[in-house]
């Protein structure tokens, strides 16, 4: 019977998911991704989120031609593209008019904030323009907002290496299970738990 969410909290906008590894990720078929895809816009339905982020939790990176057979995987689902976003691209799920789902199979944040750093550098971007407004929209692209809600699969004693900057203001569900038995339920259990608290910037769960 699928979980009754609570009423939503009004500053829900963007929601991060962190789980399993790229390995894992480049492993799954297009059945599997197309099943994911949908778990993921289920969980959400409730809280009317804008955005939605997918990241591995941690894991090696892709080399390039690994990143190119993800590629086609991930099309094969017949619903994600990948565009122009920023300084770089990213696989995206226009869902709706007013969802979007971004599928990034980036595992570390620091080196995804350095790379767009030179992206932005062999722009012509001047760096003294690069504020925190500008690093924001660079980095979430095409994604408009920071992240409300970071839900992470794993244990909570250890973050996620490929989220720096989107840490930064959101609220932190840990789920710790496995990235293979990651579900609808669980998002909206994670919503429901950000739905509960009092905001906190950057506050985790007790």
């Amino acid at each position: 019977m699928p979980h009754s969410a609570s009423p939503t909290f009004p500053g829900l906008d963007h929601v991060v998911v962190s789980g399993g590894t790229p390995a894992e990720w480049a492993a799954m078929s297009a059945v599997e991704w197309t099943q994911r895809l949908d778990a993921l816009a289920a969980g959400v339905k409730s809280s009317r989120a804008h955005w939605v982020t997918l990241l591995p939790h941690h894991g090696t990176e892709l080399q390039p031609h690994e990143l190119a057979q993800f590629s086609e995987l991930i099309s094969a689902t017949g619903k994600v593209v990948l565009e122009d976003a920023g300084y770089g691209q990213r696989f995206v799920w226009h869902r709706t008019a007013k969802q979007s789902i971004i599928i990034d199979p980036s595992s570390d944040g620091h080196r995804r904030f350095a790379s767009i750093i030179e992206s932005m550098r062999q722009s012509g971007v001047d760096p003294d323009s690069i504020d925190e407004n500008a690093l924001t929209a660079a980095l979430l692209a095409p994604a408009t907002n920071d992240a409300d809600l970071a839900v992470i699969l794993g244990p909570p004693d250890r973050m996620p290496e490929s989220m720096v900057w989107e840490l930064a203001y959101c609220e932190i569900v840990f789920l710790d299970l496995d990235w293979s038995a990651f579900t609808a339920n669980h998002l909206e259990l994670a919503i429901d738990d950000f739905n509960r608290r009092h905001r906190r910037f950057g506050g985790l769960d007790s």
